[in-house]
């Protein structure tokens, strides 16, 4: 009786062991996705070394899960997936990619004042969602709200927002992602060309008659 009495607690040490360390968590971990960096059209070199600074976000943009927006107001999260990274660092890290890639800038760079900048880039992530309230099959709505500015006396040189959507081909993770890299890559497509014809308005401004 004591040897099996001795043997049972045994066990029982052993399986409280093992859900305190983990060894009986069966959850799958969760899937991991990021957006593509839109390729840039060619045009003419500028003069510039442009910083992207930080996005902001709008209130549940700021994480690494992926949003959902329903009726009534209610704004949720797929389970089991997630960006690879948070929302504003991986839209900030696509951004540096597609403007660097370009070739048309001298520099592009995601931190302000590790090398010196002519002008500065922000963005505010408003809207980077599947969008559930028209129906059981999403569209993927991305709106980026974009300064251009100059570094040295902080002078806005323009101010504007991307809205871009995309239905999803089905309710399924990997379709509502595509959509919404698919709605991404547009929106960083025109962030990058008014953010080119802003720097370049820029430059061929006489400097003496800039304010």
């Amino acid at each position: 009786m004591r040897m099996t009495l001795a043997a049972t607690a045994a066990a029982l040490a052993l399986a409280v062991a093992g859900c305190v360390g983990g060894l009986k968590n069966t959850d799958p971990e969760p899937r991991m996705y990021r957006v593509t960096a839109p390729e840039l059209a060619g045009g003419d070199a500028l003069a510039a070394d442009l910083v992207v600074a930080r996005p902001e976000s709008a209130p549940g943009l700021g994480v690494n899960r992926i949003a959902t927006r329903w009726t009534g107001l209610r704004f949720d999260y797929y389970a089991g997936a997630r960006w690879a990274e948070d929302l504003p660092v991986m839209v900030q890290s696509a951004l540096v990619e597609s403007l660097a890639g370009s070739h048309r800038l001298r520099s592009v760079q995601g931190d302000l004042g590790r090398f010196r900048a002519t002008h500065v880039l922000a963005v505010q992530v408003q809207y980077f969602e599947a969008d559930y309230t028209a129906g059981p099959v999403p569209v993927a709505r991305v709106v980026l709200a974009a300064t251009l500015g100059r570094q040295a006396d902080r002078r806005v040189l323009a101010s504007f927002s991307v809205a871009t959507s995309q239905p999803a081909a089905a309710n399924r993770l990997t379709e509502v992602v595509a959509a919404l890299d698919e709605a991404f890559g547009r929106a960083a497509t025109e962030v990058a060309t008014r953010s080119f014809d802003a720097i370049a308005a820029d430059l061929q401004a006489p400097a003496n008659i800039r304010p």
